[in-house]
């Protein structure tokens, strides 16, 4: 290691990662985020929404232009824009490779057949207006469609899945084989050697890469295809004189990562990426362990960007009619990455609720102030802890694609042992600076006559001090979001104080003390939000 980078190293090493100081333990103020870098906000266009949604058809080298001035006048200064799925090129057309035969991608065709590649105008732009320009390759990304390179190589097809109907939805690639792995870095070498993209992303939000249950054995075939795809950049950023990006988009755990053949912490330890973006596939996780990350990301020169997207759950999702998330959520969710060790954020599927007002390009510029930590502090925060994927079986009941099971809930029985249950989350807030906040919690098939034991970090919370707002009560208890729909609850909250909270992970313990003799059924709360207000 060189003096500079043992430096750098040893500095980094040396600040205080967010979940690792106690409340017990903290000074007179609590820890000032860090971010490293100039890079704070990281928008990623996929192949797709924005050509359907925004882009005339034709589309004109003028409209191109135009959407990179949007991104530009909302503060992004890092534009992704994948150029890859489903064994098809985006954006750009090859001799080598087949481009994406799908509708929304014909509207490009009179720009190509003139001889001018779409990507070629984006990146000009993205660089006349000061934008780093990655292009983004879905690593195994199959949403239904069949590319002539699939169709050719059955062979190649991950065939084993567990139970869940979405899985059978797509043909991923087994990454066990040779081929799949040399395609992929063949079509990055291509765009790297044809266009002047100033680094690559590999997004990894798919079923799987390894058949079921190898992923950890075959993860270093993931590694060695990471370090091929590392060294092709150095080489073709030589003779650019510029040093080209490599970022990795993950699942939110580590574990999850492992578990599909993605040794994260091998790429960053050996220095094979640049940045890092976790993330749950489709919904915004506010209460994911983004400190695992930063406590690897921290110790190298590799920066963190978690994902930003438009909603919490797919409960929430379809309860709301695809509203997204509120400016003060955004600032609730950039509040935790920042103060869990993140660099900046990265913006996911933002254009997938362009149907709701305000549309853009004003729905862009709210972005603007999540690029500085202080600004985001200074706001109002509504942080929504929910059953990110309770209640779906598409993948399993209430699992994500990855196996995990996402569905944080405390369930109390009315005759039963099970009459207390505890609800960790992830909060990053100190009261001593003189906010107000709330905390509330919404039980399902909960009695407004329930009596309840509420604590908080092992404090009680007085029950003269726990309110309550009741819906009544629904006879299954649960609801199936996917059909529309009220849910039936109450909901308990009571306010808090500095005292109540720790910085990092907190947790709420709730119990059944005395339940409603006229009710019945199990009582299940996993629904918490905390609103803040400076």
């Amino acid at each position: 290691m060189n003096r500079f980078l043992f430096a750098v190293t040893a500095l980094l090493s040396a600040v205080p990662l967010a979940g690792e100081t106690s409340a017990t333990e903290k000074s007179s103020s609590s820890p000032t985020p860090t971010p490293r870098g100039q890079r704070r906000l990281l928008y990623v266009s996929d192949p797709s929404s924005i050509a359907s949604n925004l882009f005339p058809d034709p589309v004109h080298a003028e409209d191109l232009r135009r959407w990179v001035d949007m991104l530009a006048d909302s503060g992004i200064d890092t534009f992704n824009q994948e150029v890859y799925n489903q064994c098809w090129t985006n954006y750009w057309r090859s001799k080598r490779f087949e481009y994406d035969p799908r509708p929304q991608h014909r509207r490009f065709l009179p720009l190509l057949e003139k001889g001018t590649q779409p990507l070629a105008i984006l990146i000009d732009q993205s660089h006349k207006r000061g934008l780093t320009f990655i292009a983004g390759f879905r690593m195994n990304d199959n949403h239904g469609g069949i590319s002539q390179f699939v169709r050719t190589h059955p062979e190649w097809v991950l065939r084993e899945f567990p139970e869940g109907e979405l899985y059978k939805a797509s043909k991923p690639l087994d990454f066990t084989f040779a081929g799949p792995r040399d395609y992929v870095h063949d079509v990055i070498a291509e765009v790297v050697s044809r266009f002047d993209v100033d680094g690559i992303e590999l997004c990894f939000r798919d079923h799987a890469y390894f058949p079921v249950k190898k992923g950890r054995a075959k993860a270093h075939l993931m590694t060695d295809l990471v370090r091929r795809i590392r060294a092709t950049l150095d080489e073709a950023g030589k003779a650019k004189k510029k040093k080209l990006l490599l970022g990795a988009r993950v699942f939110s755990t580590l574990e999850e990562c492992q578990d599909l053949g993605l040794d994260v912490p091998s790429w960053i330890t050996k220095g094979l990426i640049d940045y890092l973006c976790p993330q749950d596939v489709m919904f915004a996780d506010f209460n994911a362990p983004y400190a695992e990350f930063a406590r690897l990301t921290r110790r190298s020169p590799c920066m963190l960007y978690p994902a930003l997207l438009p909603w919490t759950s797919a409960r929430a999702r379809n309860r709301l009619d695809q509203i997204p998330l509120s400016p003060a959520s955004c600032r609730a969710l950039a509040h935790t990455f920042y103060n869990a060790g993140a660099d900046g954020l990265s913006v996911y599927n933002h254009f997938t609720t362009m149907w709701h007002a305000p549309f853009y390009p004003q729905a862009l510029r709210c972005l603007r102030s999540l690029r500085d930590p202080a600004r985001v502090a200074a706001g109002e925060r509504h942080y929504l802890f929910d059953p990110t994927w309770g209640g779906l079986t598409y993948f399993g009941l209430d699992r994500a694609s990855t196996g995990a099971v996402r569905a944080n809930r405390i369930v109390l029985e009315r005759a039963g042992n099970k009459t207390q249950g505890d609800y960790p989350f992830w909060l990053f807030e100190d009261l001593r600076q003189g906010q107000s906040a709330t905390l509330l919690f919404r039980g399902f098939n909960l009695s407004n006559t329930d009596e309840l034991r509420v604590t908080l970090n092992g404090k009680a919370i007085p029950a003269q001090a726990v309110r309550l707002i009741g819906r009544g009560l629904s006879e299954q208890g649960r609801i199936d979001f996917r059909k529309g729909g009220e849910p039936k609850f109450s909901t308990r909250w009571f306010e808090l104080g500095p005292s109540l909270l720790v910085w990092g992970q907190n947790k709420l313990s709730v119990a059944l003390k005395q339940g409603d003799p006229k009710a019945s059924g199990p009582i299940v709360i996993d629904e918490v939000e905390v609103f803040v207000q400076p």
